[in-house]
């Protein structure tokens, strides 16, 4: 009896042993694509900008170097990027990059001083080209074709430093004709969030055109792209194009609401006071008062096509995050002062960005199809952090510091947030060319540096 329980032991055993799941093992390959000579061409996004300023911090995680990191695994070759020395960085307005640190009381992102040395000829690396990183903060679709984006002959404000410290001849060269030294296999293009981005960060002030603070022509854009698509590709090389989010998910314009200006009883009172005069003539004229009472209140405007310029704000409206400094300061903006008009976005405003960026992204979608290469929609995806996703346990959104999808700018990505971007691109690669390119594991990048 005790020899059949044993035998019984072992049978169920080995019944169990046999029924144990195999699992495959992941084996990555290239599919259908060549990635040995990977090529990122774009704007802050590609190039590693974070923080409010490019920096070799930045540039380690930036979503191309993870994707580049992970396409070795199918054959890709090293990715040389135009470093920034360690321990410098340099911002748009020669700050350095953003820190959080205690301001009267409160967290807030400050910026580090700059090394805006590093745009002198000192500093320039342009005997060390190719790069397989040409990606230019700053840059909009038409820059990429035009060599007199990093002609310094040209004087401040009129050419792009970032591109002519690594530029092969500044003044001559381009920044798509950087990019094919390398003869890419594989590319990586994601362009134009600055040809709106740039008449949002103005408060709408710029126009339809090719100024700072404009909104690239349609035509314009459509040629450009199509330009650096084709001469992309014109070696055979494969790639993936990206299109353009909505302001909608970044912080910079979503962290203060139209009705933040948040006061106790006695400050609406006053407030109210104040503005006594105003509101006699508004309703003589038949136009909204000014009011404010206890709790959130709308911020008041400065608005040149008002009839006594100035409001307060309607809901939809928007308030650029380079306005707190002045809301919470001595300048009291948006309550006893109106906010400047380069502050804040208006109904019209949004809506020329929301239309401008409607057909960009039908412009980069057509092209992404036409040429057969991958395509990654980055509006669905940051419209969907806004309600927040959940990531190996961690959950990212869309909210300023806490959501660490994003910078401290408000406006790029954290390195974490870059992971979760080079994923969607992999993704993207796999789907469109057969490929098994691992995945970045998200949670292991950095995420916000609290003091």
């Amino acid at each position: 009896m005790k020899t059949r329980y044993i035998f019984l032991l072992l049978l169920t055993s080995l019944t169990l042993w046999r029924c144990e799941p195999n699992v495959d093992e992941f084996v990555p390959s290239k599919g259908e694509a060549d990635f040995s000579v990977f090529v990122s061409i774009g704007d802050s996004y590609s190039a590693g900008y974070t923080d409010g300023a490019l920096s070799a911090y930045g540039q380690t995680y930036s979503f191309t170097n993870i994707i580049a990191t992970e396409l070795k695994s199918v054959g890709a070759g090293d990715f040389k990027q135009p470093m920034i020395p360690e321990g410098m960085s340099i911002g748009s307005s020669g700050n350095g990059s953003y820190v959080l640190a205690e301001v009267n009381g409160m967290l807030m992102p400050v910026p580090t001083p700059g090394n805006p040395e590093l745009f002198t000829p000192e500093y320039w690396i342009n005997d060390q080209v190719p790069f397989n990183n040409v990606a230019v903060p700053g840059a909009k679709s038409f820059h990429l074709v035009i060599p007199q984006f990093g002609d310094p002959t040209l004087g401040v404000g009129n050419y792009n430093p970032y591109y002519t410290r690594f530029a092969s001849n500044p003044g001559t060269s381009t920044v798509l004709g950087d990019a094919m030294l390398n003869n890419p296999t594989f590319f990586s293009f994601w362009i134009g969030g600055n040809d709106v981005l740039w008449y949002a960060l103005s408060g709408g002030t710029g126009s339809i055109g090719t100024g700072a603070y404009d909104i690239t022509p349609k035509d314009l854009f459509t040629n450009s792209v199509n330009a650096v698509v084709g001469t992309l590709i014109s070696n055979g090389a494969k790639g993936v194009m990206c299109n353009i989010p909505s302001i909608d998910a970044l912080p910079y314009f979503s962290y203060i609401t139209y009705d933040n200006l948040i006061l106790t009883e006695q400050e609406a009172q006053m407030l109210n006071f104040g503005y006594q005069e105003y509101n006699q003539y508004a309703e003589s004229l038949g136009l909204p008062t000014i009011e404010f009472q206890e709790g959130p209140n709308p911020f008041v405007i400065a608005d040149d096509t008002h009839p006594l310029g100035l409001r307060q704000m309607v809901k939809g409206e928007k308030v650029l995050l380079s306005a707190l400094s002045g809301i919470l300061g001595e300048e009291h903006w948006g309550s006893v002062t109106p906010l400047p008009d380069n502050q804040t976005l208006d109904l019209a405003e949004i809506d020329t960005l929301t239309t401008a960026t409607n057909e960009f992204n039908d412009i980069l979608k057509s092209v992404a199809e036409t040429n057969k290469l991958a395509f990654v929609d980055a509006n669905a995806i940051m419209n969907k952090l806004i309600d927040g996703m959940v990531i190996d346990g961690l959950s990212y959104n869309t909210q300023f510091v806490s959501g660490a999808f994003f910078s401290l700018d408000g406006i790029h990505a954290s390195p974490r947030g870059c992971a979760i971007i080079a994923n969607e691109f992999i993704k993207a690669i796999n789907a469109k060319y057969g490929s098994s390119v691992p995945m970045a594991s998200v949670n292991e990048f950095p995420g916000i540096k609290f003091p």
